[in-house]
């Protein structure tokens, strides 16, 4: 099989992983010196929930669990909605945990006691609505953030996930390191960190990662012009108008 970002791939990623005796744990669990191959998935989820959802079926269907993390201030959905909270509850009774994705540029300074207040408080209010773990992704992270602990949460960017153990990520659609499957097959780390965005995995070999982008950006628009239609009457008209032509 190639090492494409397709889902079938995936699932050899996280097969593979299994077979080569890796157990996937959740970044607020204990960590024991002695606990063997760990893996530490996550999925920070920048623009949809939908893609979000075939990934944790694939992964529940694996047996693997994972942490999904959460953009609160994401202008391309919206966390208080019913129908996003029906997808954030759909992938936590697959068995994954959730925590917050935090964008940084909403800091004003780099001040880490002001930064872990902050969270502190945006936790506290969503958790009323999401069950949560105490764990924090940061979206596009400083150096101020990257190997430093904090008193109230995990962050996936500490010292013990960054730092101490290996970290892969498919950022921008690429391995930088070439495919986990790898390493994973090889034992090669006895402990990773593994950042997948669902934004990337195509469903077959023939849907090009252009067609991709190109649906995303789709499907995210008619979300918006659904939106834009329902609630203000003149919008819908026009955007009615235009599709007659």
């Amino acid at each position: 099989m190639s090492c494409s970002f397709t889902l079938e791939h995936y699932r050899n990623i996280l097969e593979t992983a299994l077979e080569a005796g890796y157990v996937f744990r959740g970044f607020h669990e204990p960590i024991y010196s002695s606990e063997g191959k760990s893996i530490y998935l996550r999925h920070d989820i920048d623009i949809c929930l939908e893609e979000a959802t075939e990934i944790a079926r694939l992964e529940a269907v694996t047996g693997v669990r994972s942490t999904y993390f959460i953009l609160i201030n994401s202008p391309l959905y919206n966390l208080l909605d019913e129908s996003s909270l029906m997808l954030l509850r759909n992938i936590q009774n697959k068995g994954h945990w959730m925590g917050l994705h935090i964008d940084t540029g909403l800091f004003p300074q780099h001040d880490n006691e002001m930064i872990e207040r902050y969270i502190s408080n945006i936790a506290n209010f969503y958790s009323s609505m999401i069950r949560l773990v105490p764990v924090v992704s940061f979206h596009r992270p400083g150096e101020n953030l990257l190997g430093i602990n904090f008193q109230t949460f995990v962050s996936t960017y500490s010292h013990q996930f960054f730092k101490d153990i290996k970290y892969v990520s498919d950022s921008r659609g690429m391995w930088r390191e070439g495919c986990p499957c790898q390493l994973l097959r090889n034992r090669v780390y006895p402990s990773l960190q593994m950042l997948v965005h669902p934004i990337w995995w195509r469903s077959t070999e023939t849907e090009s990662m252009a067609d991709r982008l190109r649906y995303l950006f789709n499907e995210r628009t008619e979300c918006i012009k659904s939106y834009l239609s329902e609630n203000i009457e003149p919008i819908g008209k026009l955007l009615y108008l235009k599709n007659q032509k």
